[in-house]
């Protein structure tokens, strides 16, 4: 993950253990910014985040720790 100053530049959904949620967070780990019962409310929440803060880069996690890049625009 690249930072600049200290603030990540890319935003991040999370799937929390074992149940069901889901969180956005721009990198740092105990600063969520939201929880979402689904991914594609936690990827809706996350393009509205990216956009807002001027970043091109989502970074969207799985349940088994495997990565994929979402589009800020869609």
């Amino acid at each position: 993950m690249r930072q600049t100053l200290g603030v990540s530049e890319e935003v991040h959904v999370i799937p929390v253990d074992r149940t069901g949620m889901w969180r956005v967070q721009d990198g740092e780990p105990r600063a969520t910014i939201s929880e979402h019962l689904s991914e594609n409310d936690a990827e809706r929440a996350a393009r509205i985040r990216a956009r807002a803060r001027g970043l091109e880069r989502i970074v969207v996690h799985d349940r088994y720790h495997r990565t994929r890049e979402l589009a800020t625009r869609s």
